[in-house]
């Protein structure tokens, strides 16, 4: 007793702190995330990559031209995407290139005639080819080729091509965060004019990444002209992962050359380009045969407000839906199979009242999920890391049925699980009495892979019908200039 005397006789107050886990949820912090790994493994092949670079020719104003592209891992897509410039594929105003061709591809072992219906060009360098729509110079190549031919091609993360968000783990200006790829050693790939494949490989220069923006990348590695279109590229997670599209040498002496960024909307472009994502679902959990149990994350979420960021476990009657989801992809390793490919959920605007949903012109930044095992929470965030990015393999293998989602917890991965057992029965009878009424329960946790018990931690998504009468917000996109017949849209693919 004596001793417990003398330790509160020590007692400051002034400088006593709470210890975080006695916080409540509106006050603590996410913390930043854990360091990301930078570099090639050496497991990796040395050479591989210059199997995904190709060389494009094409006549432009009269003349002969030479750039280049690269193969790009797309999940869940029918085609192989090549990347490139929007310039190796304009000529001027709504205009394409003649002629375009892929010399000697690496994979057909012989030249690729292109036709217009295979090019997707953002809209606004279409309209507008100059310089000055430097951050728009971007297209794609489609090729249709079989499933056991398919070209996977870089990598990509999403986590690489955001730029810090302001104030999200800092008190001062002189805290914030710097952009991943400031300083960074980066890699630009590509055949100069005079270089023919295949007895001339594609050429690699290195230099560090000076500047960055949301939309373009600076860099001092050398470039000639006719490398337009060529991979920006870096080692992550120990393998080849693509950065940005060069297009540009430096505009004066010192800046270095540039590239545009493969930032969250030129993926989701090229995304609506290859018909890859599921838009407007909910996400339901498989664990009533009675009651709808979907997760709910707040629509007005800003951080450091009295509104809690934390995801519930919402139990109403059939056919409740109160948060919307668009998932889409945002890392893929190279040559990686589809189902291995990282997912991530970005919150939808809802209107409970009219019963729509759709994406807003007005949101200033993007809510993504954020899955945490350590802390046993799904929560919302402005920045996307490693924690927003999960697995839903049979998505993938096994579209429309029951999945499970899976999110990496230190090196191992868990998956998510939601109940409703807080409920008592009194709660239950409030509900069957009130269709419109709901009861919201934190039970969400993260509980180890148990391949003998799947089916007790599956969900479905769920399409959201939005109303008839009211507009629908299309999800982003840059229009193709020349559409050609896609895959079904994913509403038909997973409606349950």
């Amino acid at each position: 007793m004596g001793n417990d005397l003398q330790d509160f006789e020590d007692f400051d107050l002034e400088t006593f702190e709470l210890p975080t886990e006695f916080y409540h949820s509106t006050q603590r912090s996410d913390g930043p995330p854990k360091p990301e790994r930078f570099g090639i493994d050496l497991s990796t092949l040395p050479h591989q990559w210059e199997d995904w670079v190709v060389k494009l020719a094409f006549e432009k104003l009269g003349n002969e031209k030479y750039g280049n592209g690269f193969y790009v891992n797309v999940p869940n897509t029918s085609f192989d995407v090549i990347l490139t410039a929007g310039h190796n594929l304009v000529e001027k105003e709504q205009q394409y290139c003649s002629n375009i061709r892929i010399l000697n591809d690496p994979h057909e072992k012989n030249d690729i005639q292109v036709t217009s219906g295979m090019i997707r060009v953002c809209q606004k360098y279409l309209e507008d080819p100059d310089e000055l729509n430097a951050i728009y110079d971007y297209g794609v190549i489609l090729l249709k080729r079989n499933k056991d031919k398919r070209v996977r091609g870089f990598g990509f993360n999403l986590m690489l091509g955001l730029a810090p968000v302001p104030g999200e783990y800092t008190n001062s200006p002189e805290d914030e965060e710097k952009d991943l790829l400031q300083g960074r050693e980066v890699y630009v790939s590509g055949y100069r004019p005079q270089d023919s494949p295949p007895g001339n490989p594609p050429r690699r220069s290195e230099g560090k990444c000076i500047r960055t923006n949301a939309h373009q990348l600076y860099y001092h590695a050398d470039t000639t002209q006719g490398m337009s279109g060529g991979p920006v590229w870096i080692g992550f997670r120990g393998v080849e992962t693509v950065v940005a599209i060069h297009n540009y040498g430096a505009e004066n002496k010192g800046q270095g050359n540039r590239g545009s960024r493969l930032n969250l909307n030129v993926w989701r472009t090229i995304f609506e380009w290859v018909g890859v994502g599921w838009h407007n679902k909910s996400l339901h959990y498989r664990g009533s045969k009675a009651y709808s149990m979907h997760l709910h994350l707040p629509q007005t979420y800003q951080q450091d407000c009295a509104i809690s960021n934390e995801g519930r476990v919402r139990v109403g009657n059939r056919g409740r839906v109160d948060t919307v989801f668009d998932i889409i992809p945002v890392a893929a390793k190279p040559i990686a199979k589809d189902s291995d490919a990282g997912l991530g959920f970005v919150l939808q605007p809802t209107s409970l009242s009219t019963g729509s949903a759709g994406s807003s012109p007005a949101a200033s930044h993007t809510n993504w999920v954020r899955w945490d095992p350590q802390r046993n929470k799904v929560s919302l965030t402005k920045r996307f890391d490693g924690r927003c990015e999960v697995k839903i393999q049979e998505l993938f293998s096994q579209p429309g049925k029951p999945f499970k989602i899976q999110a990496q917890d230190g090196a191992s991965w868990k998956q998510v699980k939601m109940d409703m057992k807080y409920l008592d029965k009194a709660d239950l009878e409030l509900l069957d009495q009130d269709l419109q009424r709901f009861e919201d329960t934190s039970e969400i946790s993260f509980v180890p892979l148990r391949k003998d018990k799947v089916r007790t931690v599956t969900y479905l998504l769920h399409s959201f019908m939005p109303c008839p009468t009211l507009p629908l917000y299309p999800f982003p996109s840059e229009n193709p200039s020349t559409p050609m017949p896609l895959s079904n849209t994913v509403n038909e693919l997973l409606a349950v």
